[in-house]
């Protein structure tokens, strides 16, 4: 090989690894997911939301606020016709033995002509959770943010929620779920009413869910070179 054929195949070579190579990666994609209602209705379908049962509260009815709540959303959120009905009662009775109870489903849904049923039991709690605890803080003088242990005025909400669809025509259960939410506030903003709808307002989705479809993003990853 001559000297000159040497040092071209050398400067090909030196091109080829100077040379930029592709480069193949995974992209994400956005891509959005479409799962089905977890009860099958039809638009229009006529639904009464009954009476929730709650534990006591003194500063308000809790079972008349979620039922309110209830109405809201599901009149709001889907295309089915909540029946403009004060909400009736439904048996003392816990969860199991109401679930098994069709016959009272099944009158209610004649008395109403209601083609879904919703009821609900509900416990919401609020105690006193005031202590020390360390957080970060802003010196009043300086205005410099410091990490600091000291104490503070709290008060904790706990939420605990069994809701049941049925069939109006024969008291079949439709769906059943549970719903549990816990928070705690500084005391200035321990209004439990507030607490309420806030903590409810959180779980729309999920109620939503249950009655139309629902749209949920997800991450998808494709190989790009």
């Amino acid at each position: 090989m001559t000297t000159r054929l040497a040092a071209l195949i050398t400067g090909v070579g030196l091109t080829l690894a100077l040379a930029p190579a592709s480069v193949a990666d995974w992209e994400e994609v956005p891509v959005t997911v479409t799962f089905p209602a977890k009860i099958k209705s039809e638009p229009g379908e006529s639904v009464l939301v009954t009476l929730a049962r709650a534990n006591d509260n003194e500063d308000l009815n809790v079972g008349r606020e979620l039922s309110r709540w209830l109405r809201r959303e599901i009149s709001r959120g889907s295309a089915l016709e909540v029946l403009d009905v004060p909400p009736p009662p439904i048996p003392e009775q816990p969860p199991a033995s109401l679930v098994a109870n069709d016959r009272f489903w099944r009158r209610l849904g004649e008395d109403y002509e209601a083609d879904i049923i919703v009821a609900a039991l509900i416990q919401f709690d609020d105690e006193d959770r005031s202590g020390f605890v360390t957080g970060d803080r802003v010196h009043p003088i300086t205005g410099q943010t410091f990490r600091d242990t000291y104490y503070a005025e709290l008060t904790g909400f706990k939420l605990h929620i069994h809701i049941f669809f049925f069939q109006g025509d024969n008291g079949a259960l439709l769906h059943h779920d549970q719903w549990r939410d816990e928070r705690i506030v500084n005391a200035v903003d321990a209004d439990d009413i507030a607490q309420l709808y806030s903590i409810l307002d959180s779980l729309r989705e999920d109620l939503l869910a249950i009655v139309k479809p629902a749209k949920v993003p997800e991450p998808r990853f494709i190989w790009v070179e």
